[in-house]
């Protein structure tokens, strides 16, 4: 270390990275956790809706851009000297990208409804150097029951974390400390979801009827068992012996026991139960590509509007509002810097209905000609009226640039 590295230490301060304190975990203390936080580990995702769901709330967390801005008299502005700017917006560790981390955050919460993030601040400045996604379930949580708004303490992998270091995002929870795990509430729709395929998967690998009766008019030896055996797995069983016929020893006969997939009403069953647990999670069927029978261009475009305003905003919601909170300090929120997800880019209408927008907000005065162009992504234009408002004279009168010059 040379002697002006040792100086600027003494002076300001050992420089800090991007190191992390949290505890190493092997791949089998991370299958534990995974457990122990949905109950079954890695099984719902073995349930297409289920998966398909999860990962809707998920895209629809992470898609949209992530700002920082601050609040001047003038408007908002990005923040873009500030550090969780571009943690938020570009990559908040060195491994993920904003759109993996929001990802990662949107899985949690669809199916655990609580998520967890490491914040590394600088010990000297309190500045947020990185953000880290923990594992789901490594993250225990002591609350103090003696008293109403007793204290939570966060324990990761056993090791009692600092205030401030957690940044907890819950789902829907009736308790304040913790989210409710969806998977769990929705264990016997999924259960059921996962029998139907199971039931469906053994049908079709079977290739004949699922199930029957063998029945000897003699008692037979235990060779003579297990020839039989032999011999129908290999006539009965498997795909290419569908529809075959198959060839019985003299004094044994077949009596059918199971049931053909019609009779259990399997297709009904399947569908229906796709359809609860995307009520579980409060996912249109129509955005997990599940046709509810005859539906038009305009009833399938209204159902993505309401998903957008049911589901997508309230997990955004959640998202900032939680973000700042836990990001921000006092004095950063009482300067005017706010953390919001900005998904005007997918609610936006057609080019017919945004240009009839555009048309009313300049003849009405509201928005500017450069302003209507900034929002379809064009160069501003360097005609010096097309950055005054100008509402039109046959409906407020002259109060246009003209009369201000008069």
């Amino acid at each position: 270390m040379s002697f002006w590295t040792s100086f600027a230490d003494f002076v300001l301060g050992p420089v800090e990275t991007k190191s992390s304190p949290i505890p190493q975990h092997s791949p089998e203390a991370i299958e534990v956790a995974l457990r122990e936080a949905s109950g079954d580990g890695d099984l719902h995702f073995r349930v297409s809706a289920v998966a398909a769901c999860a990962r809707v709330i998920a895209e629809g967390l992470a898609l949209p851009p992530c700002y920082l801005h601050r609040e001047t008299e003038r408007g908002k502005t990005l923040a873009k000297d500030h550090s969780l700017y571009r943690l938020l917006h570009d990559s908040p560790n060195e491994r993920q990208t904003s759109y993996e981390f929001r990802e990662q955050l949107g899985y949690h919460l669809a199916l655990n409804s609580n998520a967890f993030v490491w914040v590394n601040r600088s010990s000297a400045t309190g500045q947020v150097l990185e953000l880290l996604p923990c594992d789901p379930g490594s993250v225990t949580i002591s609350v103090d029951q003696s008293q109403i708004g007793g204290r939570v303490d966060y324990f990761l992998y056993g090791q009692a974390m600092p205030v401030g270091s957690i940044w907890h995002l819950k789902g829907p929870s009736w308790l304040s400390w913790q989210g409710q795990s969806t998977v769990r509430e929705a264990r016997s729709a999924i259960g059921l979801a996962r029998a139907t395929e199971t039931y469906g998967a053994n049908l079709f690998k079977n290739g004949a009827r699922p199930g029957g009766l063998l029945s000897p008019t003699a008692p037979l030896t235990p060779e003579q068992s297990a020839n039989l055996k032999a011999m129908w797995t290999a006539q009965a069983t498997g795909v290419g012996n569908a529809h075959r016929t198959i060839l019985l020893p003299a004094g044994i006969t077949y009596e059918p026991m199971g049931s053909t997939a019609n009779d259990a009403q399997w297709i009904e069953a399947r569908r229906l139960q796709i359809e609860e647990i995307c009520r579980f999670f409060r996912v249109s069927p129509t955005k997990v590509f599940q046709s509810l029978g005859s539906q038009s261009y305009a009833s399938v475009e209204q159902a993505h509007i309401a998903h957008d305003q049911d589901t997508d905003a309230h997990w955004q919601a959640r998202f900032m509002q939680s973000a700042n909170k836990a990001l921000l300090t006092d004095r950063e929120k009482a300067s005017g810097l706010t953390i919001s997800i900005d998904n005007r880019d997918f609610l936006r209408g057609t080019a017919k209905e945004r240009m009839e927008y555009y048309q009313l907000g300049i003849a009405s005065g509201i928005i500017t000609r450069n302003e209507a162009r900034e929002m379809e992504g064009f160069d501003r234009s360097d005609d010096a009226s097309a950055d005054t408002l100008t509402p039109a004279a046959n409906l407020f009168g002259n109060i246009g640039p003209e009369a201000s010059a008069e």
